[in-house]
């Protein structure tokens, strides 16, 4: 993206928006890549009044308040005071800006990706099987109205969603494949698949082929879905299934003739 529309995008935002909005516009980019020097005025303090590209880092010029200026009027006429009270100016803004945004911190959608962890604990979820940043952040934003749907068809098919981008179909007492079960009066004890006849069953059937399914993906909604179905509860997951390809007759008739070769 051109850093001129960067530029123009920037100016007039407060520092904590202003960093939010280039790591939107450049992924690419990290915090890291992105500086903040801080300029005295008496405007409102954190308001971007300049960007620059230098020596491949993004620099913020923001508005900042100068403590000099709480001493009487004899100190705030020393120079040097006012440069060495800006050092530690410098350290105190970050810390105020972090205080003024606290609140950004608790929205999934916005907060830095390193608090993910910590509101995903919060919330008693195994981040690790969301997989990539945005599903994480999905979850997150909808968990209280996912939670209150949670055992319910409803909430299982959000879940997927969220998760893989497909609607399923949730098939109530439904098992995908056929089940040789054992009568009670025989001699074997079990059943091919230890079916319980106590526990109900569901499929979740994707309208796609397994191909277009990752092996991680389906592992993690594997795991995912032994922890979210109901209790007491046998869940299965089943794909569309391709057509087979009719098999070609060979017809011997009558009068046909054979070769001598030929056995059956």
């Amino acid at each position: 993206m051109e850093f001129d529309n960067i530029r123009r995008s920037c100016i007039g935002l407060d520092v904590y928006s202003a960093k939010n909005k280039i790591l939107s516009l450049c992924p690419e980019l990290s915090e890291a890549d992105i500086d903040i020097t801080y300029k005295e005025s008496d405007y409102a303090r954190f308001i971007v009044f300049d960007c620059q590209h230098e020596d491949g880092k993004i620099m913020l010029y923001a508005t900042s308040k100068n403590p000099i200026r709480n001493l009487p009027s004899y100190f705030q006429e020393n120079d040097f005071l006012r440069k060495y009270l800006m050092i530690f100016q410098h350290i105190n803004n970050d810390i105020a800006i972090k205080i003024d945004n606290i609140n950004e911190m608790f929205r999934p959608m916005h907060c830095p990706s390193y608090f993910l962890d910590t509101l995903a604990d919060w919330f008693g979820v195994d981040i690790d099987l969301l997989g990539s940043e945005k599903e994480k952040r999905l979850f997150l934003q909808y968990a209280i109205p996912l939670y209150k749907l949670r055992g319910t068809a409803l909430g299982l098919k959000i879940l997927i969603y969220i998760i893989t981008g497909i609607v399923p179909k949730i098939i109530e007492g439904y098992v995908p494949y056929s089940s040789l079960e054992i009568v009670d009066g025989s001699s074997v004890d079990s059943s091919i698949f230890e079916e319980d006849r106590e526990k109900s069953v569901f499929t979740i059937a994707f309208p796609v082929y397994r191909e277009d399914f990752d092996d991680n993906l389906l592992k993690r909604l594997t795991l995912l879905m032994r922890k979210e179905k109901p209790l007491n509860t046998d869940c299965y997951i089943s794909f569309r299934r391709k057509k087979a390809k009719p098999r070609k007759k060979t017809v011997i008739t009558d009068k046909a003739v054979l070769d001598d070769n030929f056995e059956l």
